[in-house]
């Protein structure tokens, strides 16, 4: 009797350590689940995130439009294929010619060419009222009527570029270059050439370059087709919402110029 008792004394301290470690055991397996738990929701979570992210980045598009964009305009976005024009080739006795489509541009100057500057430029500067688009403070308003004074940049593109096709003949132009208020002739021909440099690297065009062999020699060929959007329709548009100078009476008294 007295033996059976001292066993029984002997199991219960073996019974009193086996139940903390028990409990011990639950607690880090429970521990272990709630991590697993918890690192798989962060792992749904990121993933949720990114797929989130690409669907909203894939809503923007050189279709459909950026958030960069002017909102109005993006209706007016049609992509087309086009052709450049304007490469060089060569005749039947090797001498160099250049395609005349596009020569309304460039050339010696004469009041023909000015005019179809004149008229590509014609969306370069434009008036919105707030109830077609709310600029906040991003911009000027003009202080008589209130309007947004805005435009797209692809119109800046083209004014430096008829800048600098104006520069290279200062003794026709003298009248632009030379006026005392304006940025030297030097600073604003640099200001456009690095305007038309970052517009060429934002867009990237990833047309491929095609070359011809013509003889002895490697010609590029321009007439290669690109996806562009359509300016045209865009032009449209812009000409209609340009700014009406005429009627404004801050700048008809000459208070008010634009420096660009």
């Amino acid at each position: 009797m007295e033996k059976q008792e001292e066993e029984e004394n002997l199991l219960e301290p073996t019974e009193s350590v086996a139940l903390p470690q028990k409990r011990k055991l639950q607690l880090q397996t429970l521990l272990l689940i709630i991590s697993i738990s918890f690192n798989i929701f962060l792992g749904f979570l990121g993933l949720f995130s990114i797929t989130h992210g690409q669907c909203s980045i894939s809503r923007e598009s050189y279709e459909l439009g950026f958030a960069s964009d002017l909102e109005p305009a993006k209706s007016e976005i049609e992509l087309v294929v086009r052709s450049f024009s304007g490469g060089v080739e060569l005749d039947s006795e090797g001498h160099l010619l250049v395609d005349q489509e596009g020569q309304e541009y460039v050339g010696i100057p004469k009041p023909s060419i000015d005019k179809a500057w004149e008229e590509l430029l014609g969306g370069l500067n434009l008036d919105f009222d707030k109830s077609e688009v709310d600029l906040g403070e991003s911009t000027f308003r003009w202080p008589e009527s209130g309007f947004y004074f805005s435009g797209l940049d692809v119109y800046h593109s083209l004014h430096c570029l008829n800048r600098l096709r104006q520069a290279i003949y200062p003794d026709y132009y003298v009248h632009i270059f030379d006026r005392p208020n304006d940025p030297s002739r030097v600073d604003h021909i640099g200001h456009c050439i690095n305007h038309i440099r970052q517009s060429l690297q934002c867009h990237a065009d990833l047309t491929p370059m095609e070359w011809k062999l013509d003889g002895s020699k490697v010609i590029l060929k321009t007439d290669t087709p690109h996806t562009c959007r359509n300016f045209d329709k865009i032009h449209a548009w812009a000409t209609s919402h340009r700014t009406q100078f005429e009627n404004i009476q801050s700048w008809r008294n000459a208070t008010l110029r634009i420096v660009d």
